[in-house]
């Protein structure tokens, strides 16, 4: 009944506790939404669950929860990583404020393992990028 139970619901083994902090330069990045989306193989069955969410406090601390079903974790394997802290303006069409995550952490390009055992410390420590420099601008010859 429980097996019967477990696969009614979506849920799994495979569905493992997963915290961490997130810092920025050194700090704790508060106020930043993390999302894990499982990757898997075009040949593999669909996950079991869904993609996994947190929420970063004052001491950048989160702790993930699957989207659906809501239960606190994340699917064992790899996922890609998104970290930002971007917030809807509230205009229609204007675009979210208060960014600060590097652009690395925000396109998809990251990726972390979730370990069979779960894990604590699923740290992130982003660091903002140095200011393009600007080409050299030639001085007009008179």
């Amino acid at each position: 009944m429980a097996v019967l139970s477990s696969m009614l619901c979506g849920c799994n083994g495979d569905i493992v506790p997963v915290s961490g902090k997130v810092t920025l330069d050194g700090e704790p990045l508060a106020g930043a939404v993390i999302n894990f989306q499982p990757i898997r193989d075009s040949s593999a069955e669909p996950p079991a669950a869904t993609g996994s969410v947190g929420h970063t406090d004052a001491q950048g601390q989160y702790v993930l929860r699957l989207v659906d079903p809501d239960q606190t974790g994340a699917l064992v394997g790899e996922h890609t990583v998104t970290i930002s802290t971007a917030t809807a303006s509230g205009v229609e069409g204007e675009p979210p404020q208060g960014e600060r995550a590097p652009e690395a952490w925000r396109d998809g390009s990251q990726r972390y393992t979730v370990p069979a055992s779960g894990t604590d410390t699923a740290n992130f420590a982003l660091v903002t990028p140095p200011p393009t420099e600007k080409p050299y601008a030639k001085k007009k010859q008179k």
